[in-house]
């Protein structure tokens, strides 16, 4: 062996073990830091999870919601009239003629005339489509907050 090789060796032996026991020094502190922040990770993961899910379901529900009133906006708008037929003014009843014991019915008044003398109302179609397509889009939006409501399979 030469004899510079023997002059270091110790020296040489001494940087060895000191860089090996540094290397085992950061092994055990990583692994202590790893323990200790394993819990905090898994649970910082399962949240993470649980956001996504959510956030999956949520757009989900958001884009069945938006697709719904897209269908309901292309839908056919009819326009025949619809019209509430209501009783005509009442006509001021007359004095019974002197001698009558009882007023004489009048016209219309009687059991088989039921219908019979009805005028025609204004129309009320528009406020009736109107009021539908706002229960049509109010039962859109419960049916996505129902579907943004139930658990994740």
């Amino acid at each position: 062996m030469p004899y510079w090789l023997l002059k270091y060796a110790p020296h040489l032996v001494a940087v060895a073990v000191l860089i090996a026991g540094a290397a085992l020094a950061v092994h055990k502190i990583r692994e202590g830091v790893r323990n200790e922040l394993a819990p905090k990770i898994d649970r910082l993961e399962t949240e993470l999870r649980a956001e996504r899910a959510d956030r999956a379901r949520a757009e989900m529900a958001s884009s069945a919601y938006a697709s719904e009133l897209a269908a309901l906006a292309s839908r056919p708008i009819r326009n025949t009239p619809v019209r509430l037929c209501r009783q005509p003014a009442a006509v001021p009843a007359r004095s019974a003629p002197e001698g009558v014991v009882g007023a004489a019915p009048t016209a219309g008044n009687g059991a088989g005339s039921a219908g019979a003398n009805l005028e025609e109302g204004p129309d009320i179609g528009p406020d009736l489509r109107e009021l539908a397509a706002q229960c049509d889009a109010q039962n859109a939006k419960l049916r996505a907050l129902q579907r943004w409501a139930q658990p994740a399979p």
